[in-house]
């Protein structure tokens, strides 16, 4: 499902060709996945401006096979222009016109979200996919985990918006700093990730923030 989003009320649906190619498909290494846990019920959804929560969503999918789909904007950051506009939308917490390549979520049990950190905040496109994909409570809500990718801090405030515009706290929740991505450092954070919602989904519990890397957030 291909979703293009130029306003908050303005949303056009159009079906994905089937043959379009997977962003990632290699395994390297001994993975989760052959390991026997791999959940065809969850998907990994993310937004990425320089191609770092990019490389953190393949990470990811590497361990797990989960599929993944990717939210994109319409008009690209480039420059001085770009993260002027990147320090706009955060300040004001606005949403920003998007496309969307991926399954409806509502096919899945939980959808793993992963953005960047724009000044302590989510990215604003994966903001107005979230406003767009929560907005109807009629529809079906899969369980969100969250994935924050950052310089700083902010993963906090970025799991207290989730739960704001979704009405669903995320859990479990991890804070990956960028140079822990670049490096690979972070296929042991995100295997810890795995293994949460592994025991999430294994109990009948509420669900909960469950931060896996506090003092990086």
């Amino acid at each position: 499902m291909v979703t293009s989003h130029q306003a908050p009320r303005l949303r056009i649906r159009k079906f994905a060709a089937p043959s379009e190619p997977k962003l990632c498909t290699s395994i390297h290494g001994k993975t989760l996945a052959r390991r026997g846990v791999i959940m065809d019920r969850n998907l990994i959804v993310f937004y990425s401006r320089t191609g770092t929560t990019r490389q953190a969503a393949q990470q990811l999918q590497q361990l797990t096979q989960w599929p993944i789909a990717e939210v994109r904007e319409l008009r690209a950051r480039v420059g001085f222009s770009g993260d002027l506009r990147c320090v706009i939308d955060s300040l004001l917490a606005r949403p920003a016109p998007f496309v969307y390549e991926g399954p409806a979520l509502g096919d899945y049990d939980r959808v793993v979200l992963l953005t960047p950190i724009w000044l302590g905040h989510m990215a604003s496109p994966l903001r107005g996919f979230l406003a767009d994909q929560f907005h109807d409570v009629r529809k079906a809500r899969p369980a969100l985990s969250l994935v924050c990718v950052m310089g700083g801090r902010g993963a906090f405030r970025a799991a207290a918006e989730v739960a704001t515009i979704a009405d669903h706290c995320p859990a479990p929740t991890l804070a990956l700093r960028e140079d822990e991505v670049l490096s690979g450092a972070s296929f042991k954070s995100l295997q810890s990730l795995v293994a949460s919602v592994q025991a999430l989904e294994s109990t009948s519990k509420g669900f909960r923030p469950h931060w896996l890397s506090p003092e990086a957030a």
